[in-house]
Order: C-alpha cells, then structure tokens, then sequence
C-alpha cells in the first residue's frame, strides 16, 4: 500500500461509522460508477431475492449456523 492510501486509512480509522461508509461509498464510485447495467441487473437480483424470501421459495439461514459450518 503506498504512502497516501496508508495516511487515508490511518485517518479513517478514527472517523466515526457513518463518515468511514461515505468515504468507501466515494471512492467505489470512482472506479465502479453508478448506473449502466450492472447496477440494473444487481437491483433485479436483489428484487428477486426479496420475493423468493417473502414467499418462503428461499429459507433464510441464521448467521451463528452459516458461521458455525465454516468454522470446523
């Protein structure tokens, strides 16, 4: 990491949460820019998931038995 990103990440670690998300959220849209299809097609993805899991066509899993399966 160079010398720039390694004071950036120095700073950010003593922002608080939301600022640290603001920044990340920045600096993803400088290399992956909003919008295009990408952005439609995860959006779709997402839509799609919600209703599999609104209608019980997709079992939601708790994160203490995903966490405890990848542990052993």
């Amino acid at each position: 990491m160079n010398a720039r990103v390694e004071a950036v990440m120095e700073m950010a670690k003593t922002w608080p949460t939301e600022d640290q998300a603001e920044l990340l959220d920045a600096l993803f849209g400088l290399v992956s820019p909003a919008g295009g299809e990408l952005e439609a097609q995860w959006i779709n993805e997402c839509e799609d998931r919600c209703a599999a899991i609104d209608s019980g066509e997709m079992p939601l899993i708790s994160a203490d038995l995903v966490m405890a399966k990848y542990r052993r």
